[in-house]
């Protein structure tokens, strides 16, 4: 019986508002992908209202084309119903398929046996163990990270009864999707949450010298490689582009159709992709199909007009839109009038005086910073002040900003309300979710717990043997049986949060002498979550699993985790509803230099042993692990010595990083110079 035919490769486009929607499948897309208001990691484009979703399924369905919804961020504790509701609308809707990335949203699956849930690339799938298990948890299809191999790709893609879909052209993330937590660092806004302020692509000096753009990453481009991803059994090609404008994802799918259906020479194929570059002024690769890691990144930002190439590009502009406006008056007082559709508001601020002139911010500085920054995708549009050269302290800035930011969202707001209705079954799982349950375990007041790297863990034991045990990081097989032979118990095996095809043997080596020994695993992809099944250990959830809301602790639980670990970015309100909320003992991490970045792409060699930072002084160090390059900041946060709140099972002392992990272990009034992270401030 010969095999069935194999599909065709469908052309997935990005819409960040209804022109784009249009434009897209006026040029051929088979499909497009788009989110809602809110709960979608493109916060910042305009987005689609719910009357507006239900249009663009019509008008879709009607070309018969498909219609993908984005629901890809991690879910704080209040936002759950929300999450249920858009699920709800995109049944009623007809949506094709939902893309998700929290664990929650596995609870409501079997309610809504229509939709068809694909995972993100938020879920940092790199792997065939990942595919895998995205198959055991019934999703149809997975978004594969944009670093890996085309063999990866292939690896990946031989995974029956699961789809794969890899980017095809556009912007390319320094991190890994999923697994970024510099903006979160930087000013609490959350790229896993969708409010990424692309920090990567600011000057760094390195050692205080200038060093350009180092994270700042080369466009992709596959446009002449279709073929090869066809081969290694892609299913769908995806566009990056939810923030471009309607023309330039006009032609960034006319170029993909021609590469699919092979209508086009590849010297054609080639220089159309060159225009489509020269909208961001950022040089074009396909560096990561062919292994390649080094010169991927450098200049950031678009060429000046006259520095692009002619033809296609010129047609490539970005289109006005308006925006709010925003009139900063400079006295004795501080005075904002700020207006946007129907909505107007006034406010008033006390103004500091600045006694430290290197840290104020200039009023000019701060409206830049708005112009650039759009909240959940409205733009600045007038932003004017009668003093721009004056001086703001720094909390009389923030305070302007966020002022703004909430005007924005109220004047939203009813845009925004979703209702629609719920059924019995869902709003019984969403009650208890919301039950307080504090599973059962008496909360921990001070850190019982540590992490430490391989290299760490002989010396640091030596002297030190945590009460609920040692967590160890780039463990091998015989490295554990060492550490077991040397008498250290109470070890917690730590499987990477990345992992990629070539680490998947050594991996499974790991998870069977943790099986021989009685060695607990703790797991941080679901490529690991999958692997340890198999092996048959116990399970415990790390922070590359991190949950910001019980329902996905109580997912976690039924997948099998005897703990889960709360999201390292969760603020102090999200921790409390978490913890009270939690079916199942949830571990705070409370110290800890987190890897801000994980990356395939290697720095400059200048640059590497060298301390970078940016002009918010974020203070960043490179160290390589499996061969992945991590930064991480110089100085921790600490929470030790803040009041937090109760319901914790586990308090960890995350020492990866550390110069001295035994002096850091046993400090206990908070380190110097160290930040709270979120804990003091809102996780947006």
């Amino acid at each position: 019986m010969p095999p069935p035919p194999t599909p065709p490769l469908e052309l997935l486009a990005p819409a960040g508002d209804f022109s784009c929607l249009r434009a897209a499948l006026e040029a051929g897309a088979d499909a497009v992908y788009l989110g809602l208001t809110s709960l979608n990691a493109r916060r910042r484009a305009r987005n689609f209202s719910a009357g507006e979703l239900a249009q663009a399924c019509e008008l879709a369905h009607g070309l018969g084309r498909r219609i993908y919804l984005t629901l890809n961020v991690e879910l704080a504790q209040g936002e759950l119903a929300e999450a249920a509701r858009v699920l709800e609308l995109a049944r009623r809707c007809q949506v094709d398929a939902v893309l998700v990335r929290d664990p929650a949203l596995l609870a409501f699956k079997p309610h809504f046996p229509e939709l068809e849930l694909h995972f993100s690339t938020q879920a940092c799938i790199t792997s065939s163990a990942d595919a895998e298990a995205a198959r055991e948890l019934g999703l149809t299809r997975v978004v594969l990270a944009r670093e890996m191999t085309l063999e990866e790709i292939a690896a990946a893609s031989a995974v029956s009864g699961v789809e794969s879909e890899v980017f095809a052209q556009g912007a390319l993330c320094f991190c890994v999707s999923g697994r970024c937590l510099l903006a979160s660092w930087v000013g609490g806004r959350s790229g896993n949450r969708g409010q990424c302020t692309s920090p990567c692509r600011v000057p760094w000096t390195a050692d205080g010298e200038p060093a350009g753009t180092p994270f700042s990453m080369h466009d992709l481009s596959v446009a002449t490689r279709v073929e090869e991803l066809r081969r290694a059994g892609v299913r769908a090609l995806t566009i990056e582009g939810r923030l471009k404008t309607a023309a330039w994802v006009r032609a960034a799918v006319s170029l993909y159709r021609k590469a699919i259906d092979g209508s086009a020479a590849g010297e054609e194929l080639a220089r159309e992709a060159q225009a489509l570059g020269a909208y961001t002024g950022r040089q074009l690769t396909c560096g990561y199909l062919d292994g390649k890691r080094e010169n991927l990144t450098g200049r950031s930002g678009r060429e000046r007009a006259d520095a692009r190439s002619e033809g296609a590009a010129a047609a490539i502009k970005p289109e006005a839109s308006a925006g709010y406006a925003l009139d900063v008056e400079i006295g004795k007082r501080i005075r904002c009038r700020w207006s946007y559709l129907e909505s107007t508001e006034e406010f008033e601020l006390s103004r500091a005086e600045v006694r430290r002139a290197e840290k104020a911010v200039k009023v000019s500085a701060l409206l830049e910073r708005l112009e650039h920054e759009p909240v959940d995708g409205v733009q600045a549009g007038e932003l004017r002040c009668n003093e721009p050269g004056a001086l703001l302290v720094p909390r009389t800035a923030n305070a302007i900003e966020q002022r703004v930011q909430a005007a924005v969202r109220r004047a939203l707001r009813v845009r925004r309300q979703l209702e629609v209705p719920l059924a019995p079954a869902i709003q019984q799982i969403l009650a208890l979710a919301d039950h307080c349950s504090q599973s059962g375990v008496e909360s921990k007041r001070r850190a019982d717990r540590a992490r430490l790297t391989a290299m760490q863990a002989s010396g640091f034991l030596a002297s030190v043997q945590p009460t609920a045990g040692t967590i160890i990081e780039g463990l091998h097989a015989e490295g554990l049986r060492s550490l077991v032979a040397a008498g250290h118990r109470k070890l917690i095996a730590a499987l990477p949060q990345v992992f990629f095809e070539e680490d998947r043997a050594s991996l499974q080596s790991l998870l069977v002498a943790c099986a021989e020994l009685g060695v607990v695993v703790e797991a941080n992809s679901w490529g690991g979550w999958l692997l340890s099944k198999r092996a048959g250990v116990r399970l415990l959830a790390g922070p590359g699993l991190g949950v910001l809301n019980s329902l996905a602790a109580r997912e976690l639980s039924r997948l099998g985790f005897q703990e889960v670990t709360a999201s390292v970015e969760a603020d102090a309100t999200q921790l409390e509803s978490l913890l009270r909320c939690s079916p199942v003992p949830c571990t705070v991490v409370v110290f800890g230099r987190p890897a801000l970045m994980t990356t395939r792409a290697a720095l400059p060699k200048q640059l590497t042993d060298r301390t970078l930072e940016d002009r918010r002084q974020v203070r960043l160090r490179s160290a390589t692990e499996r061969g992945l390059l991590q930064l991480r900041p110089l100085q921790p946060f600490d929470l030790r010595s803040t009041s937090l709140p109760a319901g914790a099972a586990h308090q960890v002392v995350d020492l990866v990083g550390s110069e001295d992990p035994l002096a850091e272990w046993q400090l206990r009034e908070g380190s110097p110079g160290s930040s709270t992270f979120n804990t003091q401030r809102t996780l947006a």
